[in-house]
């Protein structure tokens, strides 16, 4: 174990063993070395680049990260008292003294900013799809419990669209412990209306034209931090409430969209529906919240999932046909996850085929990966169906969706997911 002589000397430029950091989390307790905050960096796309480009890319792109990572640490001098690389794709970074969250965030952000270039050169091109959980020290906490929080942030980090990263809750919780807060909470708190509404913009793959936006939403637990859309529909269906946040999000993301100014009036939305929520008499209900709210239905676009469409096709088929006669279009949300049968596209009223941001990384890859994409798309277009591709994060992405003839996307490239106020400044620029 590292002695408390050795602790006392920050760590710079040498990128340590992952028993170092074991070590340093054994013998941190926040009540004798202090206050710390920790960073854990992980490469989201690390297992595309080793199956896409071979094991040895892979192996290149962590050393060129570790590299990225003690550069940009050695900026911060005596702060940082580790720098690790992990087993697997991820590296630790503590940090000592005391940090606000806007401080650790914005230190995440411009070593996130270092590592959303190439990473190679011309003849060896490498990206990778960085993401950073962090967790600030609290009162008495162990390492352990310390880098137990960052590794949750860093879990939510991996699955959320558009920002790319999280700062853990206030304590660490076990998977059953935090669902058991979850799901104590959130009757109350669709009830208090604590779910907030985020809006990711959307675009034109060819003219770069910004076309709309999906309506993502977001839970900020008073102890647990931030809960995604994952996490929380995952609550709802638990607890039998999935109806009630659907009817939540839907109502307030399109009370929102209704405000939009004149200039945005040409801008689509789209919102999410799920499995439960596609029953006799919800087209009505629908056209009657868009009239309420002042919403155009040819500007909305519902989003459901494979499994949604295939429950039941009959009653489906017969709801989502009142609302395409009325103009609300059809996308097929993370298509390539489910059950991807071909017969529902061609007997159920759709649109868009919406692909999985798992995939795009695939857009340009060799060999099986780009062929199944390139199936897609040739697919939807026999089809008349438009193509959306999620989660696009660097330009040799966009560039092969591009060539490939895509129709539109989303993504960190262009914008991350934006409150209210700050999507309505967003477009107005943008559009």
């Amino acid at each position: 174990m590292t002695s408390p002589e050795t602790r006392k000397r920050p760590l710079l430029l040498r990128l340590l063993r992952a028993r170092d950091a074991r070590d340093w989390l054994a013998a941190y307790h926040q009540k004798e070395q202090g206050d710390a905050a920790l960073m854990l960096v992980g490469i989201r796309d690390l297992k595309q680049i080793n199956e896409r480009l071979g094991r040895g890319a892979g192996d290149r792109a962590i050393r060129r990260v570790g590299h990225q990572i003690e550069r940009f640490t050695g900026s911060l001098g005596d702060k940082v008292a580790l720098i690790a690389k992990l087993p697997g794709r991820e590296f630790i970074i503590a940090l000592t003294g005391a940090y606000r969250e806007a401080e650790v965030e914005a230190l995440a952000d411009g070593l996130l900013d270092r590592l959303s270039g190439n990473l190679g050169n011309e003849q060896d091109a490498v990206h990778v799809s960085a993401r950073i959980g962090i967790a600030i020290a609290l009162p008495g906490e162990t390492g352990t419990e310390l880098h137990h929080r960052a590794s949750q942030a860093l879990a939510t980090a991996y699955t959320r669209k558009g920002k790319r990263l999280h700062i853990a809750g206030k304590y660490a919780a076990t998977g059953l412990q935090l669902q058991g807060e979850l799901d104590a909470s959130l009757r109350e708190a669709i009830e208090d209306d604590q779910i907030a509404i985020l809006f990711q913009p959307q675009f034109e793959v060819q003219s770069g034209k910004m076309v709309g936006a999906e309506a993502l939403a977001r839970w900020h637990h008073p102890s647990l931090g931030e809960i995604g859309a994952g996490q929380l529909f995952a609550t709802a269906d638990r607890c039998d409430l999935r109806e009630e946040l659907s009817r939540l999000i839907q109502r307030k993301a399109i009370g929102v969209a209704g405000q939009w100014p004149t200039a945005l009036g040409d801008l689509r939305l789209a919102v999410n529906l799920g499995a439960e929520e596609l029953g006799e008499g919800y087209s009505h209900k629908l056209l009657t919240l868009l009239l309420d709210q002042g919403f155009a239905p040819d500007r909305l676009t519902l989003e459901l999932t494979e499994e949604s469409l295939i429950r039941d096709i009959d009653r489906a088929s017969a709801e989502l046909e009142v609302l395409r006669e009325a103009g609300v279009r059809v996308a097929v949300d993370d298509f390539g996850t489910g059950y991807s049968s071909l017969s529902y596209l061609k007997s159920l009223p759709v649109d868009y085929l919406k692909l999985d941001k798992g995939m795009t990384p695939d857009i340009g890859g060799i060999g099986k990966d780009r062929i199944v994409l390139r199936a897609i798309i040739a697919m939807a277009k026999a089809l008349e169906l438009k193509i959306i591709a999620e989660g696009v994060e660097h330009e040799s992405e966009l560039e092969m969706l591009r060539a490939e003839g895509c129709d539109y996307f989303q993504g960190f490239l262009r914008a991350p997911p934006l409150d209210a106020n700050a999507f309505e400044h967003f477009a107005l620029l943008a559009h």
